[in-house]
This record gives C-alpha cells, structure tokens and sequence, in this order.
C-alpha cells in the first residue's frame, strides 16, 4: 500500500493555487489601495468644508499644502495647485493627493469644482486601472493631458 501524493498530483494542486491567486491579486490590489485612498477621501472632507468658495492666495494655498501635509497621510503627499480654468471667472485653485512611489499602482486624487468633488489620474497603466474601477463614469475627463475619472 502507498501512501503519499504523485507528482502529477502534487504539480496539479499547485497549478490550481496559482491560477486562485492570480486570479484574487487585482482584486485583492484594488481593495488594499481603495483602504489607502479612504484618509485622503476624509482629509479631503474636512478641507473642503472651508476651502469651497474660498478664493486662496499664494500664500495661502501654500499655508494649505503645509496642512495637508501635517495632517499626517501614510500614503500619500498632499499639495494646492492652482490649475488652468477654461472660464477665468472660476476659482482655480484645488488640491492634488499624489500617491507615493512606493507602490506599483501610482496616481494622483484631485479636488475638482472648487474643492467639491474629486477625480482620480493614474500615473501609471496599474494606476489607470484603478482609478477605472473606482469610477462612477464610463468616459473620463482630460485633465493636464492625462485621464482623469469622478469618483464614485
């Protein structure tokens, strides 16, 4: 009487642990950098309380970028940037959360509409894929030349 596992079976059961893993990995990728991405959401939730509708100056947007970087993101490095409006009516400052190089998934959250709603710009395909999935559009903005999608 054997006891034991043939090779065949052992090499069977270690094909099919592969394929298990190589599926879970994306999503278990997407759910790791949707946690990371929540402090920036809430960061971003208590700023836009006192930017929106505030018209900022140099300094001031500076004074904010030194906040934002205070207020202690793990993941993340938070700045004001005062970017091109199509109506210069329009406020042009906003603020961009730039994912840290660490990571293979690299992108950048921004605040949009005068610090009201946020948009997510991969910098890289695995950062394009996430901002994908966390979309709530099928078509994405250009900004900067880049696409850049509405979070949900």
């Amino acid at each position: 009487m054997r006891h034991g596992f043939t090779l065949i079976e052992t090499l069977v059961t270690v094909l099919i642990i592969i394929v298990l893993v190589a599926v879970a990995l994306p999503y278990y990728r997407n759910a790791v950098e949707s946690s990371r991405m929540t402090e920036v959401v809430m960061l971003w939730g208590r700023q836009k309380n006192w930017a929106t509708g505030y018209n900022m100056s140099a300094d001031q947007a500076q004074k904010s970028t030194d906040r934002l970087n205070k207020a202690g993101l793990n993941h993340f490095t938070g700045k004001v940037v005062c970017r091109e409006k199509a109506d210069p009516n329009e406020l042009c400052w906003e603020a961009e959360f730039t994912r840290l190089e660490n990571s293979s998934v690299h992108y950048k959250l921004l605040t949009a509409k005068n610090f009201t709603r946020m948009m997510c710009m991969g910098l890289n395909g695995a950062g394009e894929d996430f901002c994908e999935s966390q979309s709530q559009q099928d078509t994405p903005e250009t900004i900067d030349g880049k696409k850049a999608y509405w979070i949900r």
